[in-house]
């Protein structure tokens, strides 16, 4: 069960040396289409990486890879430098990834406490726990209630549906989720999109405070251009299933990205 709201994360001298995760000549394909195609890349320690590319460039099919939701057919992922057969997405939680997508995964007629310990419920000490499985409501209201103000997110009703929040409020909700749940490696697919620009703001600032603050490590897919030159490290650029760029954010310039995407700059 998970620690009292979301602690600094404390690395190991191995981790401290080296990328959290390693991806090496990963390959994929579905019949005669290669979906990924000898991909490799790294992710630091505390680094925010930008993933871009057009619809189809294999941006979704290589992050189901590393999260276990496809087998590859070829390729190592590596986490602190050890190799791991990631084998469901349960089983990548349990390495510490957890994913959000754009519709945030939230279950909207469940409110904020329990969209945070949805499948992970706490449930009540000794036997009425233990024979009877009741949930300590209380508890899990307590732990979400000190996990939104350590990340400044404002929900005035704990227990109205999520539904009743504004989009960038859930959004925010799902990304606190996964730190509570000690992901040490964050993959967000569109995270700001479909929600307004204030949201957006909002959203893109708690991964700022989340990465500085507790030490956590973000993959973050998106195709809006701003938002990766606003907040990542470093950005990845794939077309037609390969990796075809990857550059520091302060060694390029959108229309450089926007080349490599379009293949104008092959």
């Amino acid at each position: 069960m998970a620690a009292t709201a979301i602690e600094p994360r404390q690395e190991s001298a191995a981790a401290a040396t080296g990328p959290v995760l390693e991806a090496n000549n990963l390959r994929k394909s579905f019949g005669g289409i290669q979906a990924v195609d000898d991909v490799s890349f790294t992710l630091g320690q505390r680094e925010i990486l930008g993933m871009v590319g057009d619809n189809g460039a294999g941006k979704s099919t290589l992050i189901k890879i590393i999260t276990g939701a496809y087998r590859k057919d070829s390729g190592e992922v590596s986490l602190d430098g050890e190799p791991v057969e990631i084998e469901s997405t349960a089983h990548a939680r349990s390495l510490g990834m957890e994913t959000v997508y754009q519709s945030s995964g939230l279950v909207e007629v469940m409110d904020a406490p329990a969209n945070l310990f949805l499948g992970r419920e706490k449930l009540k000490e000794g036997w009425l726990g233990r024979y009877f499985g009741m949930i300590d409501k209380r508890f899990m209201r307590e732990e979400t209630s000190r996990l939104l103000q350590q990340l400044n997110i404002t929900v005035r009703n704990l227990a109205a549906p999520v539904q009743t929040l504004s989009g960038g409020q859930q959004q925010s909700v799902a990304v606190g989720r996964a730190a509570y749940w000690k992901g040490r490696i964050i993959i967000l697919d569109e995270p700001a999109n479909n929600i307004g620009v204030d949201q957006q703001r909002a959203v893109l600032e708690l991964v700022r405070q989340i990465r500085d603050e507790h030490g956590i490590s973000f993959i973050m897919i998106s195709h809006n251009m701003e938002h990766i030159f606003q907040v990542a490290d470093r950005v990845i650029v794939m077309r037609n299933g390969r990796k075809v760029g990857d550059k520091p954010i302060g060694e390029t310039t959108r229309n450089e990205v926007v080349g490599l995407i379009t293949g104008a700059l092959a």
